[in-house]
């Protein structure tokens, strides 16, 4: 048999007031059951904890030595619930995000503020990396969740899809395709190509798609960064082709876009979690709302404002 809770507590309270009555009335159980409960502990430890001979219920040398670690393992216990209570009431704990730059600006920045403020006391880190670094964050367990491409090695990964968002060929406001509602992929033979690097999901997602068709695109130059990718499109007249959700960053720079067609491209994005492993209440009340603001993002059918405003001429971004 072990030593419980509720018989420390009572050893403690006849300890703490010297009167088994009072003692019972302070944690709320009967006299009775508060003696079986002390006489059960006494009977795991081996010997009397309290001279019941005593008109003033006074400890034994044992109990006398056992009293302050009772005491302790009450705190203890007590913290300990404390802890976990507020943990599920999402009152302090942390969240960890693996996502691709792109979906880090375009919509996590957006779903975070919502959740800060629904949840201030919540820690949260955020990894902005490439696909190939979200599934090793999460397969590594050093974030909660991911929010990427489909990953090619699926192994204890489970994959969520969300979104498939269009590739939107981005130039300069005055470039000569700035009046093409849509732009084929031929057009951007007639211009420097801005291509983002072979290790990005985002030009492994254009090659792949454009790899059986007659497209042949020579970059001007490679980069890593979506920026040095949009600074390098307003400054040396060409373009490049990315993602819906990338457009938050080259927009910034006053770049305007147009969706790419013939062949249409798509990337499908969605969250990566890790099989058989739980996720902490505050993680997955995250996930919850990513979940959602993503998923509607993906039902739109039309273009948003600032793409609707670009093709009817009114050239905001």
């Amino acid at each position: 048999m072990n030593v419980s809770h509720r018989q420390l507590q009572a050893f403690v309270a006849v300890a703490q007031t010297r009167s088994f009555g009072a003692a019972a009335g302070k944690i709320g159980l009967s006299q009775p059951a508060l003696s079986l409960a002390i006489k059960s502990l006494e009977e795991r430890l081996g010997g009397p904890l309290i001279d019941r001979s005593s008109r003033n219920c006074a400890l034994t040398a044992e109990g006398a030595s056992f009293l302050p670690v009772a005491a302790r393992l009450i705190d203890d216990w007590d913290a300990a619930v404390e802890d976990a209570q507020s943990l599920f009431a999402m009152q302090r704990g942390r969240v960890s995000v693996a996502a691709l730059p792109s979906i880090a600006v375009g919509y996590l920045a957006t779903i975070l503020t919502a959740y800060m403020e629904r949840h201030p006391r919540i820690d949260i880190e955020i990894f902005d990396v490439t696909a190939g670094r979200v599934l090793d964050l999460v397969r590594d367990r050093r974030a909660d969740f991911g929010i990427s491409t489909r990953p090619s090695d699926g192994r204890d990964i489970a994959f969520e899809p969300l979104l498939s968002e269009r590739y939107m060929v981005v130039h300069a406001p005055d470039h000569p395709i700035a009046a093409l509602e849509r732009v084929p992929a031929r057009v951007l033979e007639a211009y420097p190509f801005i291509a983002l690097s072979r290790s990005s999901s985002v030009r492994r997602g254009f090659d792949e798609a454009t790899k059986d068709s007659a497209l042949s695109l020579r970059p001007l130059v490679e980069v890593e960064q979506l920026s040095t990718a949009a600074t390098l499109v307003l400054r040396n007249g060409g373009v490049t082709a990315v993602p819906e959700s990338c457009l938050p960053l080259m927009r910034v720079h006053g770049l305007r876009a147009a969706p790419l067609h013939d062949p249409e491209i798509r990337r499908e994005i969605g969250l990566l979690t890790a099989t058989g492993r739980p996720l902490p209440v505050a993680t997955e009340a995250l996930l919850k709302m990513a979940r959602a603001a993503i998923s509607d993002h993906g039902t739109e059918t039309e273009p948003r404002p600032a793409d609707a405003g670009h093709r009817q001429g009114e050239r905001r971004t």
